[in-house]
């Protein structure tokens, strides 16, 4: 059986997708309405040998849990089942990924090393862009040469977010300003 739920959060809302194996898809979704319809074309994508899809909120109470403690500065690593799918070189991408500590960032040229394919910066980077799971495979601790913050599937504001929620300082990159009110 699959299970899904749509997971508030102070970003956006968050898609959970479950299959038996652990969880396949942690998705953000500004337009939480289509929820659902998302939900089945995840299963469909990744898991189409499975029949059953179930909406079970209850089911991700641990990772609603887990979320709300890493949002608050109390988790720093999550301790939920994974079932990465993907190509073998993006699957090596995300577990290298795993390995990176909180608050640390790394480039995309040292994971490529990291992967022992140190020609494959731009192919790490497109893994990357493509990892089902962020925030729990933290592609967002990966930055440019020189600290730059580029490429993130969920714009550079939420990667600089997650960066400064995990008291990275950012140095003096000018690219990514929080909002002012006045």
């Amino acid at each position: 059986m699959v299970r899904y739920a749509l997971l508030r959060t102070v970003l956006d809302p968050l898609l959970a997708v479950a299959g038996p194996r652990g969880l396949v898809c942690l998705e953000f979704l500004p337009d939480a309405f289509t929820f659902h319809t998302r939900a089945h074309a995840i299963v469909r994508d990744l898991l189409s040998d499975e029949t059953e899809i179930r909406e079970q909120p209850a089911h991700f109470d641990d990772l609603r849990h887990q979320l709300a403690e890493f949002f608050t500065g109390r988790r720093q690593a999550f301790t939920v089942e994974l079932d990465l799918h993907g190509s073998e070189f993006q699957v090596s991408v995300w577990e290298e990924l795993l390995k990176i500590p909180y608050g640390k960032v790394r480039t995309y040229g040292e994971l490529a090393v990291a992967i022992d394919k140190p020609q494959a910066t731009r192919a790490v980077g497109q893994a990357a862009g493509h990892n089902p799971l962020p925030i729990l495979v933290p592609c967002h601790r990966l930055v440019g040469k020189g600290g730059d913050l580029v490429g993130f599937a969920q714009g550079l504001t939420t990667k600089a977010r997650l960066l400064r929620l995990e008291g990275h300082t950012l140095g003096a990159t000018t690219r990514i300003e929080e909002p002012r009110l006045f």
